[in-house]
């Protein structure tokens, strides 16, 4: 279930199945993880592909982690347990997770309103740790070097279209997204244009 507020941290007003709200334009809140590792200075990403049977972005590549923020949970709470089921992450690394921001979007699909706010996370792993799905909603990981997951975003509809925004910003925040390349501004701006309430 999915609480329904008029904003962020203020009292529940009912809550909601999770399929339901965008139908209703309910406002929903998420956690999205980056979990990447560093090799000769190089950053890499582990990129899940979505299972060919979810009922939502079959196939599109996605985070390692990342999951809708239930009622009576909270977000660290959320990215430990996603991160167990999703990638096999045991609690003991993924207490680590460290809260970098959020990103916020709105969408109309047909008869869809999502309005999301999604908290990002990073985690460093170790170049050894390989990931495991245990619920059965990814098909497969794989560890892509991050100037390569940035062109994916730029040249393909590969991507989930929420991971490419939480994505983006994990490349302006470790500086791979740089002030002299056109645009950088304008980029920014709209990464961070949404409503967060």
């Amino acid at each position: 279930l999915y609480p329904v507020k008029s904003s962020y941290g203020t009292p529940l007003c009912f809550s909601l199945e999770r399929a339901a709200a965008p139908y209703f334009g309910i406002k929903a809140y998420g956690v999205h993880m980056s979990g990447y590792v560093e090799r000769d200075g190089e950053k890499y990403l582990w990129i899940g592909k979505r299972s060919e049977v979810k009922p939502t972005y079959p196939g599109m590549l996605d985070h390692l982690v990342a999951g809708g923020l239930p009622h009576n949970m909270t977000c660290k709470e959320n990215i430990i347990k996603e991160c167990e089921e999703e990638a096999g992450i045991p609690k003991s690394i993924s207490t680590a997770a460290v809260p970098v921001g959020a990103v916020s979007y709105m969408d109309i699909n047909g008869y869809c309103y999502k309005r999301d706010v999604l908290f990002c996370y990073d985690l460093k792993l170790t170049d050894g740790f390989i990931p495991s799905n245990q619920d059965g909603e990814v098909q497969s990981f794989k560890l892509i070097p991050i100037h390569h997951v940035a062109n994916i975003i730029h040249k393909t509809e590969y991507f989930k279209p929420n991971c490419a925004l939480v994505i983006i910003d994990f490349l302006f925040r470790h500086g791979l997204i740089r002030p002299e390349q056109h645009g950088y501004l304008q980029l920014l701006q709209s990464l961070k244009s949404g409503d967060f309430s």
